[in-house]
């Protein structure tokens, strides 16, 4: 996590994304509080005010009003409210007279942070994951294939004939997973491939990044990696020739 708050780059950030949209979301809240008691993050904390989904964003007003010029104690602040005390539910959107998204602008203010280095450090490896490997769990494409050819040999001790296609060229479905399956849980693909096949589906993995459907950047408000991670899944199922791209996360 570098040390150095950089106020130009945190208003360079903010500036382009700022459209008219977060601008009339910021300038007509009426603080109306009717956002309150839709929040579990204030029920669960007693009526905390502070818990209160309105008076969150309120790091996205200051920081613009100060134009960057905030340090490094101020953004833990704001780190602690936008990643620990919000999880973008939109439920405080449904009820808000305005129709405010503040899990847009709490979206955003995670965003800033993670251009000044700033985030959960679990997400940060995650995405450093999908940029080198293309999965959230750094499965490497060999350890993948590996894996799912491991799965079709001990379930078809169960199920006589039992394939799982990788590859399959103008199958109607292609089949994602969450990334956690191949590295702790590939019992669950197990029990999936049981039901393609006593279904008689026409589906295929793919052998190259795409197959994991998980997008943890998003949380960091990473929009270019959470890019990357979509279109892996979109080129893969264009390259097969697939239907459909069965998401399972």
């Amino acid at each position: 996590m570098s040390e150095e708050i950089k106020p130009d780059e945190i208003v360079n950030f903010l500036k382009p994304r700022l459209n008219a949209r977060f601008k009339m979301w910021l300038n007509i809240c009426a603080r109306c509080g009717l956002c309150a008691d839709t929040c579990h993050y204030y029920t669960a904390h007693g009526n905390d005010p502070k818990m209160i989904p309105s008076y969150k964003v309120r790091f996205l007003r200051e920081i613009l009003k100060k134009k960057g010029k905030v340090d490094r104690d101020y953004l833990q602040k704001v780190y602690d409210t936008v990643f620990h005390e919000c999880n973008m539910c939109r439920r405080c959107t449904l009820y808000c007279p305005f129709g405010i998204d503040i899990a847009l602008m709490i979206s955003l203010t995670r965003g800033m942070l993670f251009s000044q280095g700033i985030a959960p450090e679990g997400l940060v490896k995650a995405i450093d994951n999908y940029k080198e490997f293309g999965n959230q769990m750094a499965v490497t494409d060999q350890d993948w294939v590996e894996t799912v050819e491991w799965v079709e040999e001990e379930m078809a001790e169960e199920l006589v004939g039992l394939k799982i296609p990788i590859d399959k060229k103008g199958a109607k479905i292609m089949y994602t997973v969450n990334a956690r399956e191949p590295m702790f849980y590939p019992q669950d693909m197990m029990e999936v491939a049981k039901i393609f096949y006593v279904a008689g589906e026409d589906y295929t993995y793919c052998s190259k990044p795409g197959w994991d459907d998980t997008n943890l950047a998003m949380f960091c408000g990473d929009v270019s990696t959470s890019k990357l991670i979509v279109e892996n899944t979109f080129k893969r199922a264009e390259e097969l020739e697939v239907q459909q791209v069965a998401v399972t996360e």
